[in-house]
């Protein structure tokens, strides 16, 4: 049987034709009423028949697809990306790409009540008949990205269309720059990770692909932590939460995570999806902020108790000598006793003072407010000074009191009054915690420094001690007498005239503490 010419071509003909060729037509015809997929017959300029789905569908747009003036370009929005295809879409009809078979799908969009339809189109050729086919349109709308955009660009002009893809392809960028993801398989193995996500874990781009994820596996994710996730997400829910992570030098990262299970239609996990954002800096304020507040609560309770333990002392010793008070004048012995409760309430009041003021001293430097008057002085006479000042320190027999300067001129920029408080401190802790031995002060010239050590061979300071010795209120023993705040005020003065001080200790062998000052080039020997 010969088909009719392409103009005689009709609904009728096909129908008559095909049941004539092959007697499951009418089965067909039948599950193509029953389908939710818009189903036609075209010969890619107009439409011969179409099924009860389709039909309706039309209609609602108002477009009757079997009047012989219906368009595929009026039905059909000319988008210009994501692989929507229209007539004169790369200077051919719809028809003609779709048949090309270039890719695995091709995409038209219809508009519908001001909403952008988005529907996959395929042809196949009809049986028994040249250049007329089946047309299947599958409405995958919700499946798309960008909707919204889209519909927005679709209606507006094609000014305002240019400006919205121009916004969408900033935004692909900044997602790019902003999020990290990486995806990968059932088994774990890396299949891809934007340069973001590498960037931040020092990679090469493409680096990490083919590797197992838990190359980013942080130090506090323990066995178990890494398999309660990695079970979560295989029973194919979403696991969200705050990790951390290391990267290639080891380093620690903090995300705050989303890894999500990605499905098909048979219930299958195919590959995990993993978005996440940067919070390093975040968790890192947090972590000194906490330390923060532990060091303020430990310094306020040792400045309570520090304060309170000379406070009671004065209460006891005046409340004692106001009771013995009236027998002071009939008994010498109570005169005696009220003398020493008198004499230790001045001694406590004193030491009182002395940690007031020294609080203050810390205040004032902490804060930046304290003022230096930096002069031009010899160091070498500086030591030799407060050397001969303290040498009434040393009462212990067995204690040698050592000096050890060059015979120069060695001029420094100082504050001349806080350059002797400094060495002044630091040689009475050290006769005070050395019983035998020696204590020695001397003075190196170095090339670009003069370094003043003051050696002791005393108790030493434990190991754990030493990284917070300069700490306010960290004291090296718990019987230790003194305040705490001395070093603590000692080290500030040095920063604050750019000096530097340091130490190293033994425990049980003694203790070398080293002021290192900056020097002038005009340096004179002394015959």
């Amino acid at each position: 049987m010969t088909q009719e010419p392409y103009a005689e071509v009709t609904k009728e003909s096909i129908k008559q034709d095909l049941r004539t060729k092959d007697l499951r037509c009418r089965y067909y015809e039948a599950i193509v009423n029953t389908t939710t997929d818009l189903i036609a017959i075209t010969d890619g300029k107009r439409i011969i028949d179409a099924n009860k789905a389709l039909i309706e569908f039309c209609e609602s747009i108002h477009f009757d697809i079997l009047d012989k003036a219906f368009s595929f370009a009026s039905l059909f929005e000319p988008i210009q990306k994501f692989g929507y295809i229209y007539d004169g879409y790369q200077d051919h009809s719809w028809s003609e790409n779709v048949l090309k078979g270039e890719k695995s799908d091709y995409r038209v969009g219809i508009m519908k009540e001001g909403t952008l339809r988005t529907f996959n189109i395929t042809l196949r050729s009809l049986e028994f008949f040249h250049n007329i086919y089946v047309m299947t349109l599958s409405d995958v709308t919700e499946m798309m990205g960008y909707k919204s955009a889209l519909e927005e660009g679709i209606k507006s002009s094609v000014k305002d269309r240019d400006k919205t893809q121009f916004l969408l392809r900033q935004y692909d960028k900044a997602i790019e720059a902003a999020t990290l993801v990486f995806k990968c398989d059932p088994d774990g193995i890396i299949t891809f990770a934007n340069r973001a996500l590498s960037e931040t874990f020092l990679y090469a781009y493409g680096e990490l692909i083919g590797k197992h994820f838990s190359i980013l596996r942080g130090k506090s994710i323990t066995d178990a932590i890494h398999m309660a996730i990695w079970e979560r997400v295989k029973a194919g829910k979403i696991y969200r939460g705050f990790l951390e992570l290391s990267d290639k030098l080891g380093g620690s990262r903090y995300l705050d995570a989303s890894l999500i299970p990605i499905i098909n239609q048979e219930g299958e996990i195919i590959e995990f999806f993993s978005l996440s954002h940067e919070i390093t800096e975040v968790m890192e304020a947090k972590e000194a902020a906490i330390k923060t507040l532990e060091t303020k609560n430990k310094f306020f309770d040792q400045v309570s108790h520090e304060l309170r333990t000379p406070l009671n002392a004065i209460i006891n010793f005046t409340d004692s000598a106001l009771e013995s008070f009236d027998d002071i004048f009939i008994d010498d012995e109570s005169r005696d006793l009220v003398r020493m409760y008198i004499e230790r309430s001045h001694k406590n009041s004193q030491h009182l003072l002395k940690l007031i003021n020294s609080l203050l001293d810390m205040a004032k430097l902490r804060s930046g407010k304290e003022r230096y008057e930096i002069v031009t002085t010899d160091v070498v006479s500086l030591v030799r000074d407060v050397y001969e000042a303290t040498s009434g320190l040393n009462t212990k027999r067995g204690l040698d009191y050592l000096l050890d300067v060059p015979k120069m001129v060695i001029p420094v920029e100082c504050d001349v009054l806080r350059l002797q408080q400094i060495l002044t401190n630091l040689l009475s802790n050290a006769l005070k915690f050395t019983d035998q031995g020696k204590v020695c002060i001397r003075v190196v010239l170095l090339p670009s420094a003069c370094w003043i050590e003051i050696e002791d061979t005393g108790a030493g300071i434990p190991e754990d001690k030493l990284a917070a010795i300069f700490e306010p209120f960290e004291q090296v023993s718990a019987h230790d007498l003194g305040t705490g705040l001395g070093l603590g005020i000692v080290n500030e003065y040095a920063k604050g005239m750019g000096m530097e001080l340091d130490v190293v200790s033994t425990l049980g062998q003694g203790s070398c503490f080293t002021l290192k000052l900056p020097i002038e080039n005009k340096i004179n020997e002394e015959i």
